[in-house]
């Protein structure tokens, strides 16, 4: 396993928990659009930092450093519905932070995915780069083109959660907590909108 990518991992995960606890003890102190834009655009240009840096000259990874990140974005978007929180219902700079690190973490997971099987399973050997010595790389396979295209659907789920963290800055209208509404608390999308629905 890839250390620097499962380290990357946690820090995402930790770092989006920290800003869960920030936002659920001082939510009266968020409400300000500069300091939310402020904030929002932090995390998103240190995001991109951790992205840029990292996903250069990836030599060796495994199929763990692809799955983890699934269960952290999973295991996050979970926890930001806990009851401690108070998040679900409604809007602010905490579902736009969610959305960037859920989103961050699966591109993540997409991305991993298809560097494990551009590096493991990209290139079939023939007799004849045996034969030219060509360092592993042989004909392209079909892994290497699924490859290609898992990497840039992960390239979409990113932009799409800087996206979502920017928008959500400016106009706080965007909440993150409508799939669990819908889903577990058997809502429809009018009492979800609804101003008289006490939630």
């Amino acid at each position: 396993m890839n250390k620097k990518f499962f380290v990357t991992d946690i820090c995402l995960f930790f770092i989006a928990l920290f800003f869960f606890f920030i936002f659920s003890i001082g939510r009266n102190y968020f409400t300000n659009t500069m300091i939310q834009v402020c904030i929002s655009f932090i995390c998103v240009l240190s995001v991109i930092l951790m992205m840029i840096f990292q996903c250069r000259n990836i030599t060796s990874i495994s199929i763990m450093n692809a799955f983890i990140p699934l269960a952290l974005s999973i295991a996050l978007y979970i926890l930001y519905h806990l009851p401690v929180f108070g998040f679900i219902g409604t809007t602010g700079i905490q579902n736009g932070i969610c959305g960037l690190f859920v989103f961050t973490l699966f591109s993540r997971f997409a991305f991993n995915l298809s560097e494990f099987l551009r590096i493991n399973y990209g290139y079939t050997m023939t007799p004849s780069n045996l034969r030219a010595n060509i360092q592993g790389r042989g004909a392209i396979t079909g892994a290497y083109v699924i490859a290609k295209i898992l990497k840039v659907y992960a390239i979409f789920v990113f932009v799409g959660g800087i996206a979502i963290a920017m928008f959500n800055a400016f106009f706080s209208v965007i909440d993150m907590s409508v799939p669990y509404q819908m889903i577990y608390l058997n809502k429809t999308m009018t009492e979800i909108f609804s101003k008289s629905v006490v939630i």
